[in-house]
């Protein structure tokens, strides 16, 4: 139940009916009508697309400035959870100043800007300038409705991004990205002996371009590690492997089921390995769960095309590749080993790599393909998307900082992020555009726990009407 409370003050009562529609990466249809139903209601003029990118204009004072959030969210619960995210509402639950959710992700990211936008064109704030607000499908899933909508609805020459997760920060870049696909056949055969089931489960998990340098353990890996050394046991062989949802989250659980003779030594070893993760991942991964249990097949990997795969994954990278040598603290190139999915006799491996440069990008790309070709798999890459290029003599950065000094006193940290925003794609398709990304305290995105600060969000809204009314003729 949303906090009725809450909902009666600005920006919440959009937040709380948000939260009541389901809007997971490629289910935004339903938010997509509502956006068009609440500017034809009130008389602003929109446009939306087959895709389900909704403009809305609303009129002000000098020039336009255009706004933009994504309507997705990321979908992600608990083990146990029954939560169905195609048509159940969030359940939020109010800590004081933080607002979270009993099971699953919160979906402020990147509900609080759509829910943001929504307040300045329904509420009575006089001064601002004419707005556009754009609000795209499907970012979570490779920044999909930055891609599609029609780059003419946007006629500004200045660009707000509402999808940072941090108040005080303005960010002015970010890197771009490229996912590359890995496809191995495998042979099997008829198997009637003893099967176990690896779970490597309750790992922190994260955004893969936020914490990709927090050493967070990558559930795939472990479990193909555990597989690795089951294969010391007599027997042991692969029957399928499988973990990760989402290409930008850190993937938190897996399993593996393998044919070995003794189950009993299989528990044991497990046991063993638990323990040595718990140890090497010791003040980051306290609660990683490894358990061993029997199970049931019919068929088992050859042992040949056993060890393909899991010298395949073992092979495959996870984590920072290169830390940059210009921005202190930022990373330059990484790798999110994000999904591995199991369908009949067949391994898909997808891999999120992203980049500052995209000669390094593309250069890691490749090296992931090699691995690839090294297993005899089948190679697919994506099209990939430009980053955004920071730009320190930006008008809107300069306006931005001088109205953040006007609101908290001091100077906000202005930064470059690996994350991935729509601001590279819609920058190049739409052309000169101005743009910084900015957004109040939000935590632990894309996992379970998701949180946001309400008085964050307040401060937030107040800071960006005084930074909008400096554009009003």
């Amino acid at each position: 139940m949303f906090p009725e409370e809450l909902a009666r003050k600005p920006v919440w009562k959009f937040f709380k009916k948000l939260c009541s529609i389901p809007h997971t990466s490629g289910n935004e249809a339903e938010i997509s009508r509502y956006l068009r139903a609440f500017a034809d209601v009130r008389g602003l003029q929109f446009f939306s697309d087959e895709s389900g990118n909704v403009l809305i204009r609303k009129p002000g004072m000098g020039n336009a400035v255009a706004l933009q959030a994504h309507m997705d969210m990321v979908g992600e619960k608990i083990p146990g959870s029954s939560h169905d995210f195609l048509k159940d509402p969030i359940d939020v639950v109010l800590n004081g100043d933080i607002l979270t959710s009993r099971e699953t992700t919160l979906g402020a990211d990147d509900g609080i800007g759509v829910a943001l936008m929504l307040e300045l064109l329904d509420g009575d704030y006089y001064g601002l300038p004419p707005l556009e607000c754009l609000f795209t499908v499907d970012e979570e899933r490779g920044l999909v409705g930055a891609l599609q909508f029609p780059a003419e609805w946007i006629t500004s020459d200045k660009l707000i991004n509402l999808d940072s997760e941090d108040m005080g920060h303005i960010c002015i870049g970010c890197a771009g990205g490229k996912d590359v696909r890995l496809t191995l056949n495998c042979e099997s055969e008829k198997y009637s002996g003893p099967v176990i089931r690896i779970a490597v489960d309750d790992l922190v998990g994260g955004h893969s371009g936020i914490e990709i340098n927090a050493g967070h353990a990558n559930a795939v890996h472990l479990a193909a590690r555990v597989c690795r050394n089951m294969e010391a046991l007599p027997g042991a062989r692969l029957i399928s492997i499988e973990g990760g949802t989402k290409h930008n989250a850190i993937p938190r659980s897996a399993e593996a089921l393998m044919a070995v003779e003794d189950t009993a030594q299989a528990e044991v070893l497990c046991s063993i390995i638990k323990r040595d993760f718990l140890e090497e991942y010791a003040g980051i991964e306290d609660t990683i769960s490894v358990i061993c249990e029997k199970a049931d097949s019919e068929y088992c990997l050859t042992e040949t095309s056993s060890a393909k795969v899991i010298n395949m994954l073992l092979a495959l990278p996870h984590g920072v590749k290169k830390m940059s040598g210009v921005v202190d603290g930022l990373v330059e190139t990484s790798c999110n080993l994000a999904i591995a999915k199991w369908e009949e006799s067949k391994l898909s491996v997808l891999l999120s790599v992203r980049s500052a440069i995209e000669s390094a990008r593309d250069a890691h790309c490749e090296s992931i393909a090699a691995v690839g070709n090294l297993a005899g798999a089948e190679v697919t890459m994506g099209n990939g998307y430009p980053g955004w290029a920071p730009d320190k003599s930006s008008e809107l950065l300069q306006v931005a900082s001088a109205s953040y000094s006007e609101c908290f006193g001091g100077e906000p940290v202005v930064e470059a992020i690996h994350a991935g925003l729509e601001c590279g794609i819609i920058g190049k398709r739409v052309g000169k555009l101005d743009m910084i990304s900015l957004g109040p305290d939000i935590k632990d995105v894309h996992v379970p726990g998701e949180s946001v600060s309400v008085s964050s969000v307040a401060s937030f809204l107040d800071y960006l009407v005084v930074l909008l009314k400096k554009f009003a003729g």
